[in-house]
């Protein structure tokens, strides 16, 4: 982050997962079938990594993204 904020002068943070997410089964040990519990887990992932990015770099702003795998996206709050 330290260097894109340096070189380009970056000032916001974009963070997209995505649901069927293979990665996800391997790190939660869990097939996540039901869409709620999936945005969930996203979203808990996406938010612990918010508030590093922001513990570090206070001055970015970091938008949460979860989408589907026909390209639709919700935004995490």
């Amino acid at each position: 982050m330290q260097v894109a904020i340096d070189l380009h002068g970056i000032h916001k943070v974009v963070v997209i997962d995505h649901r069927d997410c293979g990665a996800y089964k391997v790190i939660l040990g869990k097939d996540l079938t039901d869409p709620k519990q999936e945005y969930e887990a996203h979203a808990a992932q996406m938010r612990s990594l918010r508030q590093d990015i922001n513990q570090r770099h206070p001055k970015l702003e970091v938008t949460l993204h979860l989408m589907a795998l026909d390209g639709t996206v919700e935004t995490v709050t």
